[in-house]
């Protein structure tokens, strides 16, 4: 009997909700950082027991709000 090829690997899939040290690992901030945005109220998080469940459009909504626009200005000689 010829034998089935059956393909075992499984695509990596993050998870739509992460936990702040999962999100820490993505974003490039930092765990203290995320709750402290969770903490003030400029990250919307999920609670699930004891644990606070962050949304990557969370990150990015933050990251909108708090980005500094680069002034055109700055640099040239006057």
């Amino acid at each position: 009997m010829a034998r089935k090829e059956t393909n075992t690997a499984k695509p990596d899939i993050l998870p739509m909700l992460k936990t702040v040290e999962q999100m820490s690992r993505v974003s490039g901030l930092g765990e203290h950082k995320l709750r402290e945005l969770m903490d003030s109220g400029e990250l919307e998080y999920i609670q699930n027991g004891n644990r606070r469940l962050i949304a990557d459009s969370a990150v990015w909504d933050w990251y909108s709000r708090a980005k500094k626009t680069l002034d055109s200005t700055a640099g040239k000689g006057a």
